[in-house]
């Protein structure tokens, strides 16, 4: 692992480290809360889109049974899951929806929008089919009820030109089955139910059956008036019939269309909810993973704390060490002291090791300047005596010279102002001396303040 030499570089590298780690844990946590929030607003859409699927199905049923042409419910339910099927597939910045991010996600998406294409064609084709139906069911009524008149004339003209009872009856029953296959053939239309179904048919090949006697009887072509109401009577049966099976051919077009919507509704609720889980275990996935990362830097932080008690011991240490040899210093004769002792190794602080040579660099000068001025004093205390010794010596000489008195106090003079000059001298070095002396004193005191 990288290691600093400096104080000042290894408090910077722990600061720094911890700093870096401290940002990338809040940087991390924020992008946790924001897919989040992202992952969460799209799983809680694709989950709408399966209810949109059952509150479509549900609509159009509702729809088909209570005889309804308002399609808006339906219409809109379909184009909210449409787009919203859209965004999902291709994403969405305005709504905060991104693309799906997962291959099987958007394989997912990609079969339901596969699955939806002809479920909504299903749907507009079942409306139309509605659209076209539900108007004819009036004509239809209309229609009922003119078969009904004209089946009632015929029985009425019967009895009016005195035919047999047997047919009076059957041109009755006439009457009953054109009620009885409007009855039917309605609750066929609005419940898809196939005994309907079947009493319609019965009845209408009855009445079918009945109509065509009636056509072919040579009593009641030998009777003008009742045959011509009979041949008025078939024509509109025959548009009635057709009129009849348009609308259950509509029917079952729907009929066939609601096993289709039924069948592929539940397909496509499966397999959007399919794409939600997807969504759910991806997001919980990726989150797994953050949560990954948060540890990691747990650890790499727990590391860096580590490493920074670490440096932070070896740094207490080589300043105890540091301190130990500051005081073996000041306890020790700076004039006799070895430096090479109080020298710091390579592997201290570069700050602790500059103090030192500092250090040792102010001593030395110390016992130079100390060393000078024990030499001074010598040399001082030498010349002093070297004075004296020619003061005496010219003393004793002039007492042994013949001079006359004249010459003798001129000699004199010179001979006191030479011991002057030597006194004045020595005085000088006497002072010089003692301003040496005080400077040694205030080296000591320096040492003295030292070992405090």
């Amino acid at each position: 692992m990288f290691k600093p030499t400096g104080i000042s570089k290894k408090i910077k590298v722990a600061g720094g480290l911890l700093s870096l780690v401290l940002v990338l844990a809040i940087i991390l946590s924020v992008l946790i809360n924001d897919r989040s929030k992202k992952d969460s607003l799209i799983i809680n859409i694709a989950g709408k889109q399966r209810m949109l699927t059952q509150k479509i199905s549900k609509e159009i049923f509702y729809d088909v049974y209570q005889i309804s042409t308002d399609f808006r419910v339906v219409d809109t339910a379909m184009s909210t899951f449409e787009n919203t099927l859209f965004d999902l597939e291709n994403g969405n910045s305005a709504k905060g929806i991104h693309p799906p991010q997962n291959i099987k996600i958007t394989e997912k998406l990609k079969k339901v929008q596969t699955m939806w294409v002809p479920f909504k064609t299903k749907i507009i084709d079942l409306e139309n089919q509605l659209n076209k139906m539900r108007p004819n069911l009036d004509v239809f009524t209309v229609k009922v009820n003119k078969i009904l008149r004209l089946s009632d004339e015929v029985v009425k003209k019967m009895v009016k030109n005195k035919l047999d009872r047997h047919y009076i009856d059957l041109s009755g029953r006439q009457r009953m089955l054109s009620q009885r296959m409007s009855l039917f053939l309605k609750k066929y239309l609005r419940t898809s139910n196939n005994e309907d179904y079947t009493f319609y048919l019965n009845a209408k090949n009855l009445y079918n059956e009945t109509i065509l006697n009636f056509l072919n009887d040579k009593k009641i072509k030998s009777t003008p008036q009742v045959y011509a109401s009979v041949q008025q009577t078939y024509k509109n049966w025959k548009n009635f019939k057709d009129y009849a099976t348009m609308l259950i051919n509509y029917q079952n077009t729907i009929d066939s269309d609601l096993k289709y919507i039924y069948k592929n509704n539940v397909e496509i609720l499966n397999s959007m909810d399919e794409a939600v889980w997807l969504l759910t275990d991806y997001s919980e996935q990726k989150n797994m993973h953050f949560i990954y990362m948060q540890f990691l830097l747990l650890s790499i932080g727990l590391i860096i704390i580590l490493y920074t008690f670490s440096l932070s011991k070896e740094i207490i240490n080589h300043i105890n060490d540091f301190v130990d040899k500051a005081k073996m210093l000041a306890a020790s004769d700076i004039t006799q002291v070895n430096l090479d002792n109080f020298m710091l190794k390579e592997t201290h602080e570069d700050e602790l090791r500059e103090a030192s040579n500092h250090i040792n660099s102010f001593v030395t000068k110390v016992n130079n300047i100390m060393k000078h001025s024990q030499d001074a004093i010598e040399k001082t205390e030498q010349a002093v005596s070297e004075l004296e010794f020619l003061s005496d010596d010219a003393s004793n000489a002039f007492s042994e010279l013949d001079l006359d008195e004249v010459e003798k106090k001129g000699f004199d003079k010179k001979i006191s102002a030479t011991e002057d000059m030597a006194i004045e001298s020595t005085e000088s070095l006497l002072q010089v001396t003692q301003m040496l002396k005080k400077l040694k004193s205030n080296l000591n005191s320096i040492t003295e303040i030292t070992k405090k």
